[in-house]
């Protein structure tokens, strides 16, 4: 005599899934990605400023060196700025001599055209964080471009922001979209 048994095992196992716990952690793992994210952007900034500065050796006035200044956006808001020098340092207001016919009502100061700079950028990303490091002295660009120089009788090309932007590009491509930019401004 053969006796069958069926043996019925409830295999469902009941898991208290909370939607709401689980959003909250998340969110705040997500806030201290965000954190730690901009805490490195902005001391890689600071970082690169520096060398951009440290640099530029040829300079009169300090207004040029004063103008360095450097912004974190993260979502379209400024979280984070500085400048190549903690304190302005221009021994003087400066004038666009070269190519100013007359000397113009107002000079440059540098420090004051940095903080301009930063207060009225309007940043391209706002999902995510942008980093700019910028030169706000109007005469920079021809620093970029370079000069000729009469005594020499031959374009001389400075230490720029080109440079420091290959070593950039290098360094964050992989990861981040990385673009160089010279406006010339026009008098």
């Amino acid at each position: 005599m053969v006796n069958f048994v069926f043996v019925i095992v409830d295999m469902a196992t009941r898991l208290k899934f909370n939607a709401d716990a689980l959003r909250k952690e998340l969110m705040a793992k997500k806030k201290e990605f965000d954190k730690e994210q901009t805490r490195r952007l902005a001391a890689y900034a600071a970082e690169e400023i520096n060398k951009i500065g440290s640099k530029m050796l040829m300079e009169d006035t300090g207004n040029l060196l004063d103008s360095l200044c450097w912004g974190l956006w993260h979502k379209g808001r400024l979280v984070h700025n500085g400048y190549y020098r903690s304190m302005p340092e221009a021994f003087e207001d400066s004038y666009i001599h070269a190519i100013s016919p007359v000397p113009p009502k107002e000079s440059v100061n540098g420090r004051y055209l940095a903080q301009l700079f930063l207060s009225e950028y309007q940043p391209k990303q706002t999902h995510g964080w942008e980093v700019v490091w910028a030169a706000t002295a109007p005469y920079y660009a021809y620093w970029e471009y370079g000069h000729y120089n009469v005594f020499l009788k031959q374009r001389v090309q400075f230490t720029t922001m080109a440079e420091r932007y290959d070593h950039i590009n290098q360094k964050l491509s992989p990861q981040c979209r990385v673009q160089f930019l010279i406006e010339v401004p026009t008098y």
